[in-house]
């Protein structure tokens, strides 16, 4: 819980110090509110000289790093919310989210969370607060900017350069678009990227990074992403078998690829560099897809592509999260592979990335059985 203090700067008020503080050092940092509907860079807005909320949106502060910034080998991260700077393979300077529990030990268990389509990796840390106290959880959640990761680059997980829909209708509700329609033959791919360049190719990096920083005894990582972050992670399974990621949780993921070489990209692994492992190889890996029961074709929020190939798989995440599983088994099954890939439906919830993250924490670090497991 934090305690609060009021101060005035700019027409905001903000926490001065929070419980972690005490028996800490005073950190010399600056801080800024993150990206919102009324500040659209970090880079350019007002600075702080104290951590806390903002009046103006509510959201928490964060530590400011200067986006020119080398990332620094050498991390000092402190107990409670905060954010280093990141360079990503890609070249690009990124921030990290993290959140240290108070009783941190190079024995805890580190967590990756990958943000969806809205890209708010703080938010996304925030979900797992509670966990990460409870678990005694270090959390990380790196911020990929729209700007510098379209939707090739973030959902697709930078396999193509690019994809691009020519044509294409939409569905809103409330204002807000929550569904894409486009022709298969209308969405136009570029070329296929090498591996050394796909995003998942960070997280080892990032996790060796706050190993080194935490002198953290933990040889390897667990990974919970949600809806694109989601997307991502059933790729990594797929394209990047082998890591240092242990426990990988892609969940309400609104679209998958294949491991077939039947279809092409993103449906499929044909037209890419799929050249690093082989088929068999992809279901040792230990993904669990994590999708509620009420992320079906009712469900409004969130946004999510349609297309004749991918509308073969279910009209919902559910269909197609189900679709996925039951084909993957039958390739495994057919290759005579081992299959390590579990299916969990999550009663009473839909795209909602908060209580799904909770199913999640109980999957990683209690697996109270709760849960109903799919055996399709």
């Amino acid at each position: 819980m934090l305690k609060y203090v009021t101060a005035f700067a700019v027409s905001l008020i903000f926490v001065s110090y929070s419980a972690f503080s005490e028996g800490f050092s005073i950190k010399q940092s600056q801080y800024v509110c993150p990206p919102c509907p009324h500040v659209k860079d970090i880079f350019s807005s007002t600075r702080f000289e104290h951590d806390g909320k903002c009046l103006v949106c509510g959201m928490n502060l964060i530590e400011f790093h200067d986006k020119n910034a080398k990332a620094n080998p050498a991390l000092n991260l402190h107990t409670g919310s905060g954010n280093f700077n990141f360079v990503t393979v890609k070249g690009i300077n990124i921030s990290v989210f993290y959140y240290q529990p108070i009783n941190f030990s190079p024995e805890s268990k580190i967590l990756l969370v990958i943000p969806g389509a809205g890209r708010g990796a703080w938010e996304y840390r925030d979900n797992w607060l509670e966990h990460a106290e409870k678990y005694n959880v270090l959390i990380l959640s790196p911020s990929y900017s729209e700007r510098d990761y379209d939707y090739a680059g973030y959902n697709l997980s930078g396999i193509l350069t690019s994809v691009t829909f020519s044509n294409f209708t939409t569905a809103e509700v409330a204002g807000r678009v929550n569904k894409y329609f486009v022709q298969d033959q209308d969405l136009l791919k570029g070329a296929a990227t090498k591996a050394e360049t796909w995003i998942f190719k960070d997280f080892d990096r990032i996790f060796e990074q706050v190993v080194n920083a935490t002198h953290s005894a933990q040889q390897q990582y667990d990974l919970f992403g949600h809806s694109a972050g989601g997307q991502i992670l059933s790729r990594m399974a797929i394209f990047q078998p082998k890591s240092k990621a242990d426990r990988i949780i892609a969940a309400n993921a609104g679209s998958y690829t294949l491991p077939s070489v039947d279809y092409d990209f993103p449906n499929g692994l044909a037209n890419t560099e799929f050249r690093e492992t082989s088929l068999d190889e992809i279901f040792s890996t230990k993904l669990t897809l994590l999708i509620g029961a009420q992320d079906n074709e009712l469900e409004t929020r969130g946004t999510l592509l349609h297309t004749p190939l991918l509308d073969q798989q279910g009209l919902g995440r559910l269909s197609r999260g189900k679709s996925f599983f039951s084909a993957s088994k039958a390739q495994a099954t057919k290759l005579h592979a081992d299959f390590n890939w579990q299916l969990y439906i999550a009663d009473g919830i839909g795209h909602e990335s908060k209580k799904i993250a909770e199913v999640a924490a109980k999957l990683l670090y209690e697996k109270s059985g709760h849960i109903t497991k799919v055996d399709i």
